[in-house]
């Protein structure tokens, strides 16, 4: 009789175990896209900003968030990376922007959202090779220029006039960054 309470002990000691385990709030490949999108959101806002503004044709927060999403993706390999990551970027932004009256920049994050997700579809369809990253990338700096054309023009009151220079160091800076987000797994590949 007592053989059998600690059976029946045991296997209800293994029974919650296992049902704690599958009912945590969040897995490691999400700790991982919150951490990569937080710490890319202090490191572009408050070092970047402060330390090195302004490059031609950009910043250099196009660098670190091109190097991000694409070393989280390739670690993770789900549709879902990319898209959460400017998910949790953008939401941190759009607190900020309000706090300082700038409303405009909630449509604007929901489009880049919307891009990002694209971006992300067309990793994920292509199983994450180079030249995915290659032509999602340049197909998703395109669709940004155009929308940030179009909604400054329609929001703004002004158009922007799309520059030729400034979209051609974008994807140089974003491919400067895939090409070490892919050094980067691979040195953690090997590891």
């Amino acid at each position: 009789m007592i053989d059998k309470l600690k059976k029946l002990d045991q296997r209800d000691n293994k029974q919650s175990t296992t049902i704690i385990e599958k009912n945590e709030m969040l897995s490691k490949e999400d700790w991982l896209i919150v951490g990569s999108a937080l710490v890319l959101f202090i490191v572009n806002n408050v070092f970047l900003s402060i330390f090195l503004s302004k490059m031609p044709g950009g910043s250099a927060a196009g660098i670190t968030t091109i190097y991000v999403i694409s070393l989280v993706s390739l670690v993770i390999r789900k549709f879902k990376s990319v898209t959460m990551v400017f998910i949790i970027y953008g939401s941190i932004g759009i607190l900020s922007h309000i706090m300082v009256g700038d409303w405009i920049y909630i449509p604007k994050v929901a489009i880049v959202i919307m891009i990002a997700a694209l971006f992300d579809f067309l990793l994920h369809k292509s199983s994450y090779r180079a030249t995915s990253f290659i032509f999602g990338f340049a197909i998703f700096v395109f669709l940004l220029n155009v929308t940030d054309y179009g909604f400054s023009y329609l929001f703004e009151n002004f158009a922007k006039p799309m520059n030729i220079k400034d979209i051609i160091l974008s994807l140089a800076y974003g491919y400067a960054g895939i090409i070490f987000a892919f050094a980067t797994y691979d040195l953690l590949h090997r590891a």
